[in-house]
């Protein structure tokens, strides 16, 4: 037997097995190539629309174009090419969405003559580094826009000193895509999560949605409220407006006792957090608004000091809520738990749902275990009658072991129950009521609205929406409630979550000899035992 021949074939077999192998991966490439489908495996389809933002994109009645003239260069800004990059990823999904009418990406580049597509001249695009959505329609709407700029002169004494870089990262935080900014290293502002989807489904849905004659929701002004515009970490409401305004509504304040009736664009009234008492031609101006105009009414109602208040209950608002068969004691909540309930600061987990007839409100929110983040609570009862032309629901309440306290500022702490003045547990703390159809019909009460009451405006907070994900579910609720979005309503919320690493230039080129010592120690071992065998 010749072995030199079978030494020869074996080494011929070889490389006709590594030549099918690249046939083989060539093929499968080129046939995969042609397929234009995508399947988001990862956890909770982070890299898909999420089922509310599907749901409302069905309710397009045009299509929309969304255009990009930025450029993916090496030159840009860190920030710049971070936001590129987390934005393609976005802009295939929208593109992938199965709406009635499609969403179409343009990633044009203005200083290169179109050859076929005129989407530039259609809409008169000119500029580069922008980011716009459009319809035939409606024009087009600036989503993002980035002036190229080289940072002010670092000797000039005039003005303080800006570089690109921060330039840029203005430019993204006016754009509102990210949120959550923390400074790092050496004062640098670094955004924490992508908020990509809502800011361009809210220029989508202004440009395709159809036109709502009633679409701002008015903010009192006055009795010392919570501010749509405040910024303030702990007290504002500007996240809770954030919320309105992704879904395309419109936000605005109001002064109750500069006007004599409200205004007709009017969808709703959010009343957070008053401290000072209304007056009868305010209070008259909200019964008209609920009982004649189909108003909504968010009233968020902190405890107060009993004894200053004593004459106008509720401030002054109790004839009008017991007109809505609602009891808004003056009292405080207290739970002997402290895992529920922080005697000093205040703070309270809201665990306990309406459990019969689930209101759409709360329903994935008690399907999905979600808690409630607030602070002090003060209690909001249901009294339903056959006669009443209105009916009512308790949907959130305290725990079993809690009680609300009565006379509460002169109360010693940690408080003995009182079982004669106190109210026993569970204590509800959010309410609802709207027209029972046949007794409101009969009472003329046939433009009737809506009237929510929370215990505590703290739930809709800036610092209790960004760290409580059941409070972010239950405003997003609350706004397709009163907005009567009743089928948004069924689409359960999706928590978002957002992972960064931030390192310097020399972190990252230790990183990768790290990673890439492994490849390189395999390979070594290969050709060492492969010469080893040899000499052998």
């Amino acid at each position: 037997m010749d072995f030199k021949h079978a030494k020869r074939n074996r080494r011929l077999d070889l490389w006709i097995v590594v030549a099918l192998l690249f046939s083989l991966s060539f093929g499968i490439n080129f046939l995969v190539s042609g397929i234009d489908t995508q399947i988001d495996l990862s956890p909770n389809k982070k890299y898909s629309l999420s089922r509310e933002s599907l749901a409302l994109l069905n309710k397009m009645d045009q299509p929309v174009d969304l255009i990009i003239t930025l450029p993916e260069k090496a030159s840009m800004p860190k920030i710049i090419q971070r936001f590129t990059h987390d934005l393609d990823l976005l802009l295939d999904a929208f593109e992938r969405a199965d709406t009635p009418f499609p969403i179409r990406v343009h990633r044009m580049d203005v200083h290169t003559p179109p050859s076929r597509e005129n989407i530039l001249d259609r809409y008169k695009i000119t500029q580069p580094n922008l980011v716009l959505a459009a319809s035939p329609q409606n024009g087009t709407r600036i989503i993002f826009r980035y002036k190229e700029e080289k940072g002010s002169n670092p000797y000039d004494s005039s003005q303080a000193f800006r570089s690109t870089e921060s330039l840029a990262r203005q430019a993204i935080w006016e754009a509102g895509f990210y949120s959550d900014w923390q400074e790092v290293k050496n004062g640098v502002m670094e955004p924490g999560k992508f908020r990509g989807e809502e800011t361009l489904m809210r220029y989508i849905l202004d440009l395709a949605s159809p036109a709502m004659e009633r679409r701002v929701v008015y903010f009192t002004r006055g009795h010392g409220e919570s501010s749509p515009q405040d910024l303030d970490p702990r007290e504002g409401n500007s996240v809770f407006r954030g919320l309105m305004e992704d879904r395309n509504i419109k936000v605005a304040t109001l002064d109750l006792g500069t006007i004599e009736r409200m205004p007709n664009d009017a969808l709703a009234l959010v009343i957070s957090g008053p401290k000072a008492i209304f007056q009868d031609k305010e209070v008259k101006l909200l019964r008209n608004f609920l009982n004649q105009n189909r108003g909504r009414v968010l009233l968020a109602l902190d405890p107060v000091e009993e004894m200053a208040l004593s004459d106008r209950p509720a401030l002054g608002l109790r004839p009008l809520l017991k007109e809505w068969g609602i009891r808004c004691h003056d009292m405080l909540v207290f739970d002997p738990k402290r895992e529920n309930f922080d005697l000093f600061s205040g703070a309270y987990f809201l665990r306990t749902y309406q459990r019969e007839a689930s209101h759409p409100v709360i329903k994935n929110l008690m399907n999905e275990g979600f808690s409630i983040l607030a602070d002090r609570c003060r209690p909001v009862e249901i009294e339903n009658s056959t006669q009443s032309p209105f009916m009512g629901q308790e949907l959130i309440f305290s725990s079993r072991d809690s009680w609300a306290l009565s006379s509460w500022t002169e109360r010693s702490f940690p408080p003995e129950k009182n079982t004669l003045l106190d109210l026993a547990g569970p204590v509800p703390v959010l309410s609802v009521s709207q027209p029972n159809p046949k007794q409101a019909s009969q009472a003329g009460l046939t433009a009737a609205g809506k009237l929510m009451v929370l215990g505590s405006s703290k739930i809709l907070s800036n610092e209790k929406l960004r760290s409580g994900a059941g409070n972010q579910a239950l405003a997003r609720n609350i706004v397709y409630w009163m907005g009567e979005n009743n089928e948004m309503l069924d689409v359960p919320p999706r928590i978002l979550q957002s992972y960064s690493v931030s390192m310097s230039k020399n972190e990252f080129e230790l990183l990768f000899y790290y990673f890439a010592s492994v490849p390189l120690m395999v390979l070594f071992s290969g050709i060492f035992v492969s010469w080893l065998r040899k000499e052998l």
